[in-house]
């Protein structure tokens, strides 16, 4: 069974790396920060272009990213993009992560085609959402407990 799943993992990799940068293929593959976090200070959910969604939800403490998670129902370059926008902006300041935009994921993801350019403007879509959310429930905590999820 073993054998039978790493044969299908090398499979995919293979077809993935056709497309893909190694940096992109690995965030594929080994995707950062997925899940959601209980009670988080601030969350956003998006809905891109073609259908697909994101949801980050994160921690501050004091004006740094303590903790960030995504999910996503979207394609390998969708998850590789999420992945990275975490890991791109966990540990900074609120304002450093406001400037974490589609052509920086895209970048960090060593080239991601433009035709994935949509999955990147997604990722930072939903991360500026959840970062004003968190700034708004910082500065009203009382609207923490009207958000949708």
């Amino acid at each position: 069974m073993t054998d039978s799943l790493d044969e299908v993992q090398n499979r995919i990799f293979g077809d993935l790396s056709k497309f893909y940068s190694a940096t992109t293929v690995d965030h594929v593959m080994r995707p950062r920060n997925v899940g959601s976090l209980p009670e988080p200070d601030g969350f956003a959910d998006c809905r891109s272009s073609c259908g697909e969604e994101m949801e980050i939800w994160l921690n501050v403490r004091g004006d740094i990213i303590d903790e960030i998670t995504y999910w996503t129902d979207g394609c390998a370059a969708t998850i590789a993009c999420g992945s990275m926008a975490t890991e791109l902006v966990k540990g900074k300041t609120i304002a450093d992560a406001m400037a974490v935009n589609a052509v920086s994921i895209a970048g960090a993801l060593d080239k991601l085609p433009e035709g994935n350019l949509h999955c990147a403007e997604l990722a930072a879509d939903t991360l500026k959402n959840a970062l004003k959310d968190a700034l708004v429930t910082k500065h009203d905590p009382w609207k923490k407990v009207y958000r949708k999820r």
